[in-house]
């Protein structure tokens, strides 16, 4: 019996974990057309999260650079930065450290400037 609970457990936990999330910065209704980075983003709700911080981050950041005439800039490193993680591909690993630097670098951003 206590196997049997723990299975049910362990697969609806599973069920969760894999469920699809929602990203901020795109809409994840369709992925076709999608690169296999957004893919993976939107399959996996840490990832997601990842992404809501990041948008959260680069809307302040717009904000800011509205009052510096910087937006050019900004966006313009958000588009390097969206580059660079497509770069990885579907590699958990490897998104994750683009969204950590990446909302470091914003976070930065909105503090000093």
């Amino acid at each position: 019996m206590k196997l049997l609970i723990g299975a049910i457990a362990a697969a609806a936990l599973m069920s969760v974990t894999n469920a699809p999330a929602k990203a901020a910065s795109y809409s994840c209704m369709e992925l076709s057309g999608k690169t296999a980075a957004e893919v993976r983003v939107c399959e996996n709700r840490w990832l997601g999260n990842l992404d809501e911080r990041m948008d959260s981050w680069y809307r302040r950041a717009l904000e800011r650079a509205r009052y510096f005439d910087q937006t050019a800039k900004v966006k313009g490193e958000q588009r390097a930065w969206i580059a660079e993680r497509n770069a990885c591909g579907a590699n958990f690993f490897c998104i994750r450290r683009a969204y950590v630097a990446r909302i470091r670098a914003l976070k930065t951003y909105v503090e000093h400037v």
